[in-house]
Parts: structure tokens; C-alpha cells; sequence
């Protein structure tokens, strides 16, 4: 009776062995699953974080931890430094194997931030016409030969000077990419603008974001004086690309240099001129993060005696 018994226990154990061969123990030993920190939590462009992939789990042995950071670097370990050269949003994938050859991946989004004090553009016309040619003409709007780069005496040096020779807009652009901002900072546009209007009909312009130049969809408020019209705007964009303009107190001196900005946080603004606000309020429109925005300038007179200066075009980071 004992025989048959061991005979018995001998044989099941041989088909469980057989059973687990045949499932290559998946059911006993699972593969891994992947898991990683950031930190610090908040990074900064061109500074070191670490990324630490001690969280991943799993039955067998974890023999391989390769990260990829979505700028094209590949790095390999448990815990690396890494840093990332430009603001941005990223997508980190950790990817681990076990010692059985299983793998298993994990993916978080990771933004980059600009310190404080960044200047994404720093424009002064220093250069002359290489800086004219940065700042390309929007041709369905004027000719190339209404503008060129004035040494002004007196310390003003290199600015741009638009003369539009008829009845139509000469409008100038420069592409730039904005960063994600960090909660509590802002960013700023600011331009230098002297007219010299001494006729009637005159227009110019400040628009800080246009994502396309021409539709106002997704643009930011801008500033707008029409003599014509009745003085200073500000016009603010619709979701549906219309704008709203609401009338400002404000009328700028001839000969004289006055600077315009302004600052963005992710959902409101403020104008300011010679660093007096005058209007302030929310945007329609997001300010989205890692964005392509066109700084667009422009004058329009109806008379060729009604001309711009434009100079000290700056945009940065600020607290």
C-alpha cells in the first residue's frame, strides 16, 4: 500500500514539474514593472537631476535599467544624473529586464524650466542690416525698401526705422520660443517705440505673441494707437479670432522714446509704459508652455511724413 502511495506522490510531482516547464514559471515569477523618481522636483535648464529607478519591482532579478530622456540621450543604471540643455516638456521612459528576460517600461512627463533672469531675445539693432534681416517683412503688407536700420545720436546708436512710403502697413516679425513658466514667474515683451507723427492718420503697433501672422486665433493682447481712431488700445483676442479693443488714457509724445511691455503669467496680463501699468486683466487664450510665438511691429501712415523708430526689443524671464 506504501509503494503505490510513493508511486502516486512520485508521479504527480512529476507533472507539476512538467506543467511549470511548460509555463516557464510565468505563473511563480511574474515579470518586473518599472518605476522611477525625479529629482529635484522642479529642474532647470542645463542643471543636473537625478533619476532613480529603485521602485521597480519584480520576482526575478532586475539586471537592466536603460533610460531614454527624449532629447536623444540614452543612459544606463539604477540611479543616473542627466541634464537637459533647453526648457521644455519631456517624456522620460525607464525600461527594465529581469534576469529571466522580461521587460517592462514607465513613462512621466517631465518639465524643464528657465531660471529666473533668462533672456530668450535681446534685440538692439547693434548690427545693422543683419539685424534688419532678422526681423523678416511680412511682404503681403509693404515693401522692403520702407524700412531701414538709423544710427540715432545721443546714446539711442542702432534702431529700426520704418517710413512707409503709402497708405499701407508695414509690419516686421521675429520668431521665438517661449519656455513652460514656473508658478510665480512671468514672462515680459518690451519695446522701445519713438514716433514721429506730425499728421494726422497715423497707426503703429506692439503685438508680443501671434501664433500665426495672419489670423489673431491663439494671438496675445497687443498694443494698438490709431490717431484715426481716437488714441491707444489694447486689443485683446478672442478663441474665435476677433479682438476687442479697450481704450487707454494714454497718448504717446512725437520725438520721444517710450517703452511698452508686456507681462505674461500663464493666464492674465499687464501693460505697462515707462513702467506705469495701465491696463491689466485675464487671457482668453492660454498662455501655453513651450510655445512658437511671433514678435510682429509694425507702422501704417497715410502720409509719408508719419514714420517709427523701434529699438531695445526685449523678451525674458522674471519673478
Amino acid at each position: 500500500m506504501a509503494s503505490k502511495q510513493t508511486h502516486f506522490v512520485a508521479v504527480l510531482v512529476t507533472l507539476v514539474s512538467l506543467f511549470l516547464g511548460l509555463s516557464g514559471c510565468e505563473l511563480m515569477q511574474p515579470g518586473p514593472s518599472a518605476d522611477f523618481t525625479i529629482s529635484p522636483v522642479i529642474v532647470y535648464a542645463g542643471e543636473t537631476f537625478e533619476l532613480n529607478g529603485s521602485l521597480s519591482l519584480g520576482s526575478a532579478a532586475i539586471v537592466s535599467y536603460t533610460w531614454e530622456l527624449g532629447d536623444g540621450q540614452s543612459l544606463v543604471g539604477q540611479q543616473v544624473n542627466a541634464a537637459l540643455s533647453f526648457p521644455g516638456t519631456y517624456s522620460v521612459v525607464l525600461t527594465v529586464e529581469d534576469a529571466n528576460g522580461n521587460l517592462d517600461l514607465a513613462t512621466q512627463q517631465m518639465v524643464v524650466y528657465a531660471r529666473t533672469g533668462t533672456v530668450i531675445l535681446d534685440e538692439d539693432f547693434a548690427d545693422g542690416e543683419l539685424a534688419l534681416a532678422r526681423w523678416v517683412l511680412d511682404p503681403t503688407w509693404a515693401s522692403a525698401g520702407d524700412a531701414q536700420i538709423d544710427f540715432i545720436r545721443g546714446g539711442a546708436g542702432n534702431a529700426l526705422y520704418i517710413h512707409s512710403a503709402a497708405s499701407r502697413w508695414h509690419r516686421r516679425y521675429h520668431a521665438i520660443e517661449l519656455p513652460p513658466l514656473r508658478v510665480g514667474q512671468k514672462a515680459v515683451f518690451s519695446c522701445r517705440i519713438m514716433t514721429l507723427r506730425n499728421q494726422d492718420f497715423h497707426t503703429f503697433l506692439f503685438a508680443p505673441g501671434r501664433v500665426e501672422l495672419g489670423s489673431l486665433v491663439g494671438a496675445l493682447p497687443y498694443f494698438l494707437f490709431t490717431n484715426e481712431g481716437g488714441g491707444s488700445y489694447i486689443q485683446i483676442p478672442s478663441t474665435l479670432g476677433t479682438d476687442i479693443g479697450h481704450p487707454v488714457g494714454y497718448k504717446p509724445d512725437v520725438y520721444r522714446w517710450h517703452t511698452y511691455s508686456f507681462v505674461f503669467d500663464q493666464d492674465s496680463f499687464e501693460l505697462l509704459i515707462d513702467d506705469v501699468s495701465w491696463m491689466e486683466g485675464p487671457l482668453d487664450v492660454p498662455f501655453s508652455d513651450s510655445s512658437i510665438w511671433s514678435i510682429l511691429i509694425g507702422e501704417e501712415s497715410l502720409t509719408e511724413t508719419c514714420n517709427a523708430y523701434f529699438d531695445d526689443i526685449r523678451v525674458t524671464i522674471e519673478e
